[in-house]
C-alpha cells in the first residue's frame, strides 16, 4: 500500500558523521505479507555504493481499534486478513559512511516490489509495482561560490513523518489531515503532490532519472496526481494539511513529496505513499440508522485580525505557547452509552514522553496531556480534552 524511505544524520556517539536509513512499508492485510528478511534500498548517482542493506526491526497492525461489544462492529484485524486492515513493516540499516559530494542532480535511493493490489479505482491500470523514493542534495555552504560540503561526515538529516498515515475512512464527511513532517535541523519544508511509480526500475548499471524512470502510473479520469482522492482535494504547500470530501468508497492512490530548503537550496526530497481505502461503515446498531459523525473540535484561538474562533495561530520566538483542545461526541451506542474518543498527537517539538521539557532534539520542548498529568494518547466517553503547553524560544527558529 505505500510506504517511505528516510535517513538521520548521526551527530554524536561512536558512529559520529555516519548515517542511518529506514524503510517503512504499509500492507493491506487482506493481501501478501512482506517479507521479514533484510531488503536493499538501491542507490543511485554514487560512484561506489549501489545499495544499503535495512534490516527488519518490526512489523505492527496500525488499523483503527473500534468497540466490538458496543458497536456491533469487528475489530479489523491484519491477523485475520480483514479487508481495510493495514500492517507496517519497519527495516533500519547500521550506520554507513557517504563519501563524495552528490551530483547537482543528486543521489536517490529507491526501493521496489511488486505488486498493488486490484481494488484501486483511481490508477488506469491496476496490480502494478509500486517504487519508494527519496533523494539527497548537495549543498553549497558559500553559494553561490560552489563551495561544497562534502557528505562525510553528515549534516543533514532528511525530513522525517512523524504522523501514521490515516488509511481508512467512513464516506460521507469532510475530512482534512497532514502526514506531519519535520526536520531535525529545522530546515523549511515544502509539501508537494507526488507521482506514484512503477517497479520497473533500471537494471544494474542503469541511471536513474526521477523524472523519467521508474515509469510514472497514469490516473483513471477525473483523478490525476494533484487531484487524488474525491471530493476536491487540496494540499496547503506549507503546513502539509490535505483536505477532502471524502464522498466516493474505493481504494486511492496518494503521494506525498516533501523538500527540505536550506538557505532556499533543496538539501532533500522524501516520497511518501499512503493508500486510502474509504468504506461504507455501518449505522450503530439500535440507534435508529443514525450514522457514526464525527468529533466535534473546539478552535483554541482566536484570530488577532477577524477576531474570530481559529485553528492557527502565530506567536513570537520566547512567547509561551498554553490552549487546551476539546473534542465532543454526542453519539451514543444503543442509545445510551457514549462513545468513547481517543486524543493523540504529534510533532518534532515533542520529547518521546509528551512530559519531559528538555529531551527533544531542540529544547524547550512542547508537553501535552490531559491536565491531571496522563500523557498521551488517552480516552473519554463523549469527551475528551488535552492541555499543550510550550515556552518558545528563539533556539526553535534556524
Amino acid at each position: 500500500m505505500g510506504g517511505e524511505i528516510t535517513w538521520q544524520c548521526l551527530k554524536s556517539g561512536p558512529d559520529l558523521g555516519k548515517y542511518v536509513f529506514t524503510l517503512k512499508v504499509y500492507r493491506d492485510c487482506s493481501g501478501i505479507p512482506v517479507s521479514t528478511s533484510s531488503q536493499d534500498i538501491l542507490v543511485w548517482g554514487h560512484p561506489s555504493i549501489t545499495s544499503i542493506s535495512v534490516d527488519f526491526i518490526s512489523q505492527q497492525d496500525v488499523s483503527p481499534i473500534c468497540d466490538p461489544f458496543n458497536s456491533g462492529n469487528g475489530i479489523l484485524s491484519c491477523a485475520n486478513g480483514d479487508q481495510g486492515a493495514v500492517e507496517e513493516y519497519l527495516y533500519s540499516s547500521s550506520p554507513i559512511i557517504l563519501s563524495g559530494i552528490p551530483p547537482l542532480d543528486g543521489w536517490h535511493f529507491t526501493w521496489d516490489n511488486c505488486c498493488r493490489n486490484n481494488a484501486i479505482v483511481n490508477l488506469a491500470a491496476t496490480a502494478e509495482g509500486f517504487t519508494l523514493r527519496a533523494s539527497m542534495y548537495p549543498f553549497d555552504s558559500d553559494f553561490p561560490n560552489g563551495l561544497y560540503l562534502p557528505a562525510d561526515p553528515c549534516f543533514d538529516s532528511s525530513p522525517i513523518f512523524k504522523e501514521q498515515p490515516k488509511t481508512i475512512l467512513c464516506v460521507g464527511f469532510p475530512f482534512s489531515y497532514s502526514h506531519n513532517a519535520s526536520d531535525e535541523e529545522l530546515d523549511s519544508l515544502v509539501y508537494l503532490w507526488g507521482e506514484p511509480l512503477d517497479d520497473d526500475v533500471p537494471v544494474s548499471g542503469g541511471v536513474y532519472n526521477p523524472g523519467i524512470s521508474p515509469s510514472m502510473l497514469t490516473f483513471f479520469p477525473p483523478y490525476s496526481v494533484t487531484s487524488p482522492l474525491p471530493g476536491n482535494p487540496s494540499l496547503d504547500n506549507q503546513t502539509g494539511e490535505v483536505s477532502y470530501n471524502a464522498n466516493q468508497p474505493g481504494y486511492f492512490v496518494t503521494c506525498i513529496k516533501v523538500e527540505a530548503y536550506r538557505c532556499n537550496q533543496l538539501v532533500a526530497e522524501v516520497f511518501r505513499e499512503v493508500q486510502v481505502v474509504l468504506i461504507a461503515c455501518p449505522s450503530m446498531p439500535g440507534g435508529g440508522g443514525i450514522p457514526n459523525n464525527p468529533p466535534n473540535v473546539t478552535t483554541p484561538f482566536i484570530d488577532p485580525l477577524t477576531a474570530l474562533p481559529s485553528y492557527e495561530t502565530t506567536v513570537f520566538a520566547g512567547q509561551l505557547v498554553n490552549f487546551t483542545i476539546e473534542g465532543s461526541d454526542l453519539d451514543l451506542y444503543n442509545g445510551a452509552i457514549p462513545q468513547s474518543l481517543t486524543m493523540e498527537v504529534s510533532g518534532g517539538q515533542f520529547s518521546s514522553d509528551y512530559t519531559n521539557t528538555l529531551n527533544c532534539l531542540n529544547p524547550p520542548c512542547a508537553t501535552f496531556d490531559n491536565g491531571f498529568g496522563l500523557a498521551p494518547p488517552f480516552s473519554g466517553g463523549g469527551l475528551v480534552s488535552g492541555v499543550f503547553n510550550w515556552q518558545t524560544s528563539c533556539s526553535h527558529i534556524a
